[in-house]
């Protein structure tokens, strides 16, 4: 499909619906079958830049993830995910009403083992939510909308049988 006619697509598409999710998240080194079914997620960890966020948002971000998680990730083996948030974009309010906006995310998620300390997943989870007019209340609430679009996209990645069960 060229690259005109995908846009259109993509533009009457955020018209209609208000949002369209992209992703852009794989795997960097995918985590071992047994641990997709055997692993949970017992602490997330975040770090992260000097990005334009609110005093909350790593409580936030933790509890959110963390909840999108406990849906896919239901084993007994303990794995800590190690979050490093590179980009968080929110859409400006007053262009999103004009025009559309944009929310993106960009981020590296490492799973470890708990017991030994050993990296056994590494993902790098990208999400960019593009609203038009008809969503700037939804876009407006950015740090909730990519908090829970990183856990879902993680689940999507790392423990793809859970998702496709629920």
């Amino acid at each position: 499909m060229n690259a005109a006619r995908m846009t259109a697509l993509l533009g009457l598409a955020t018209m209609m619906s208000g949002c369209v999710s992209l992703s852009r998240s794989a795997a960097v080194d995918d985590l071992p079958a047994d641990w997709r079914t055997q692993a949970r997620i017992s602490e997330v960890r975040l770090t992260r830049g000097d990005l334009k966020v609110t005093d909350g948002f790593d409580t936030l971000f933790k509890q959110r993830v963390q909840a999108k998680l406990d849906g896919c990730a239901k084993g007994e083996r303990p794995l800590r995910l190690e979050v490093k948030l590179d980009r968080f974009d929110k859409a400006n309010p007053a262009m999103t009403a004009l025009v559309g906006g944009a929310n993106v995310l960009r981020s590296q998620a490492r799973l470890v083992d708990v017991r030994t300390g050993r990296t056994v997943g590494d993902y790098a989870i990208g999400k960019t939510i593009v609203g038009s007019r008809l969503a700037v209340i939804k876009m407006g609430e950015a740090e909730e909308q990519l908090s829970d679009a990183f856990g879902e996209e993680l689940c999507a990645q790392a423990f793809p049988t859970a998702v496709a069960t629920r």
